[in-house]
């Protein structure tokens, strides 16, 4: 796979429903750009468990994803 490649749906923007998720939590704006481009590969199930370790247990995004996957999954 070339470095140049992107898959097709890299710049198509999350669905309404993932945006409200985002948008409506109390991240701050860089975890929030990062939680929109975040929203295209995952469900709303492993946003929403991100969001609330972010938030409540002051985790970083990478921590919050890790943890997110362990017990989740994507």
């Amino acid at each position: 796979m070339p470095y140049h490649y992107s898959p097709k749906n890299a710049n198509k923007m999350p669905s309404k429903m993932k945006q409200n998720l985002v948008n409506k939590s109390g991240l701050h704006a860089s975890q929030k750009r990062a939680m929109m481009k975040h929203a295209n590969h995952h469900t709303a199930k492993h946003l929403n468990m991100m969001i609330n370790l972010m938030v409540k247990k002051k985790m970083t995004f990478r921590q919050s994803h890790m943890e997110a996957q362990k017990k989740i999954g994507k």
